[in-house]
């Protein structure tokens, strides 16, 4: 039986994210979180780390002397998420006339 997407149990999904220092965390809901603040379309590193920080802050527990490690770890994910995404995209083939 497939789940839905109100199901709690998809909500605690936990990821495992690798801070700076190799220290590696799992956060729940990492995957839906990266996508919705994709979906934002924001383009300033500093929103796109808060809105992270604040998103994981709401379903995780975050020390505050380690929000500058997670902001960094956050958006690096974000942007190998992303970045793959985009280099999808770019390697379709494309079919040409001739």
């Amino acid at each position: 039986m497939e789940k839905s997407s109100g199901d709690p149990d998809v909500k605690r999904t936990v990821k495992k994210l690798t801070l700076p220092h190799g220290f590696r965390v799992g956060i729940c809901n990492l995957d839906n979180i990266l996508k919705e603040v994709a979906d934002l379309k924001l383009t300033d590193t500093r929103t796109i780390e808060a809105e992270l920080l604040n998103r994981v802050k709401s379903s995780n527990y975050l020390a505050s002397s380690a929000e500058n490690e997670y902001a960094t770890a956050l958006f690096q994910e974000y942007n190998r998420k992303r970045g793959k995404t985009e280099a999808a995209k770019t390697e379709m083939p494309q079919h040409t006339k001739g």
